[in-house]
């Protein structure tokens, strides 16, 4: 009985990093970097224009920003 408890644990617990780490590395591999860092600040500049003070709009931009960032190619 307590070897069945512990393996099925153990295949809980595959199971959970599995589906957190394989869809992970997925769209990591998938994203495309296309996108010179010198552009994320213009633009995140022009989202804030267009956004005024409209707040969800503004974090929409800081996201924007955050994610070009982490994405964009350092070498333009």
């Amino acid at each position: 009985m307590m070897k069945a408890l512990k393996m099925g644990l153990f295949g809980l617990a595959l199971g959970a990093l599995g589906a957190v780490a394989f869809p992970t590395q997925e769209a990591e591999a998938q994203t495309p970097n296309t996108v010179c860092c010198s552009l994320c600040n213009p633009r995140y500049q022009a989202c804030l224009n267009s956004a005024g003070n409209n707040s969800s709009a503004i974090s929409s931009c800081v996201r924007d920003r955050s994610y070009c960032e982490s994405v964009c190619l350092r070498t333009c």
